[in-house]
């Protein structure tokens, strides 16, 4: 994976509605991109994973991103283990 700052709107726009869903979720820190184009967002206390459209789709048209959608980014948390 490789850091970027592509889609950064859309990417910080659904980590704060996926925050909504689940408020474990930490404060955006960075995000990488995958061989599959798909991104997995840096919190200051986990990771989120979602689609490369659903960022896209945040920055064209923010209330096209129905609840659903975001629903699935939060259910992908997983929250770091703190030693």
């Amino acid at each position: 994976m490789k850091k970027t700052n592509s889609h950064t709107i859309g990417v910080k726009g659904i980590t704060y509605l996926a925050k909504t869903i689940n408020p474990e979720i930490g404060s955006y820190l960075n995000h990488k991109i995958n061989n599959s184009y798909n991104f997995t967002v840096e919190l200051s206390n986990g990771t989120i994973k979602m689609s490369l459209e659903i960022a896209q789709d945040y920055e064209a048209r923010p209330s096209s991103v129905t609840f659903d959608r975001y629903e699935i980014v939060a259910k992908t948390f997983c929250k770091t283990l703190n030693d």
